[in-house]
């Protein structure tokens, strides 16, 4: 299979040493925006391959994390495999590893042992803690740090213990994301200075990011974010109420929406009440107002409340199943599902291209066999040896 090269990455060469989900992820968007991604495995492979859940012996979860990648297989732990591995950093401009501390040194493919064959490589190095400190050898997770971050404490039901998202492993997506605005900033230092240089990323750093409002609050407040189901703590009305049917999500962040979403209960009362005169006073007032609101909108279906909300200008939207969502014309018009076929695994779906590039279109390609590349690449690689030699 050849890879296709196109987006504003194409010439770009980039080595994922990397497994699971955010450093595999942040080789699949470099890959996604053009550069020419080769996902290094051993000889076991990479382990989300058979995670469930699977389709025809291949798990879903690989599929979606290695799109857009050429593959090959090396085995670091012998001489081979690490000059293979070095000679091929030598022809990257960017090289994606998350060992855990401690190991890339043993396999002697660390910064400092590369920097010297390359030293206009942008290494970027993704790990759970963090490289320093007494957590910096330590093993993570998403649900890990989900709990150690602060953020499985945040979500749930309240009074019913902690939840971490279990849908999406959403550090790990934000770790990736973080490391490829990390990237993507090195390269840009890189064509000012001419040299590369090490990226260092961690998931912890990633989940305190995505949680900077938080700690916004509890540092300039004191107030401990706590769960609120769906509720906000910052606006009402704002979260989830249930339909006849099903549930509607309502926000209402200023006092245009609010006249909005009274005209469309037709309460025009509710303007009048002193406790809910603005936005500061309803949240004071949150468990009077909820009173009132969750049996006017039960009294109705969530998508005839959908209707009338909008056309008053307030925020809404159904509480979609993904397998609804999927076909929604909103969803089709902007190609926010990529599909493909593999000649092994059958059909895929995926989710689409986060950005849409009007001079440099990308594309969402299949991911690779195990080793499909690894004799195009080595052969390639070893000519280029040659090359150099007959020059000497």
């Amino acid at each position: 299979m050849q890879v296709k090269q196109q987006g504003p990455l194409t010439g770009l060469r980039v080595m994922d040493v990397s497994i699971m989900a955010a450093g595999p992820w942040t080789g699949a968007l470099l890959g996604m925006l053009g550069a020419e991604v080769i996902k290094v495995e051993p000889p076991a492979g990479d382990g989300t391959r058979w995670v469930m859940p699977t389709q025809r012996g291949m798990g879903t979860n690989y599929v979606s994390m290695n799109v857009n990648k050429k593959d090959i297989v090396l085995d670091f732990k012998t001489e081979q495999g690490r000059r293979d591995a070095l000679d091929l950093m030598a022809t990257c401009d960017v090289f994606v590893q998350n060992f855990r501390g401690g190991v890339i040194e043993r396999l002697k493919l660390d910064y400092e042992s590369v920097k010297a064959r390359n030293p206009r490589l942008i290494y970027c190095a993704i790990c759970g803690f963090g490289e320093t400190g007494p957590l910096s050898t330590a093993g993570c997770a998403d649900p890990i740090m989900q709990a150690f971050s602060g953020f499985a404490r945040s979500n749930g039901v309240p009074q019913e213990g902690v939840e971490a998202l279990r849908f999406t492993g959403f550090i790990d997506l934000a770790t990736a994301a973080v490391a490829t605005e990390g990237i993507l900033a090195a390269l840009l230092d890189r064509e000012v200075c001419g040299e590369g240089q090490k990226v260092e990323v961690s998931m912890l750093e990633a989940a305190l990011e995505v949680q900077y409002t938080r700690y916004a609050e509890l540092l300039g407040t004191g107030l401990v974010p706590s769960p609120r189901g769906s509720e906000s703590a910052a606006f009402v009305p704002d979260g989830a109420y249930l339909g006849q049917d099903r549930e509607i999500f309502i926000t209402v962040h200023n006092e245009s929406q609010w006249k909005g979403f009274c005209a469309a209960l037709e309460k025009p009362d509710w303007l009048a009440d002193p406790r809910f005169a603005d936005n500061r006073k309803r949240v004071s007032h949150r468990q009077a107002l909820s009173a009132l609101i969750v049996p006017v909108i039960r009294s109705r279906p969530a998508f005839w409340w959908l209707r009338v909300l909008q056309r008053h200008g307030v925020p809404s939207s159904m509480a979609h199943h993904f397998e609804t969502y999927r076909h929604h014309a909103q969803i089709l018009a902007n190609d926010m599902i990529a599909r493909f076929d593999t000649p092994l695994w059958g059909e895929f779906f995926v989710g689409g291209l986060p950005w849409h590039f009007s001079e440099t279109p990308c594309s969402v390609q299949a991911p690779p066999q195990s080793g499909e590349h690894t004799q195009e690449v080595l052969e390639e690689l070893h000519g280029l040896q040659a090359t150099v030699e007959e020059a000497k």
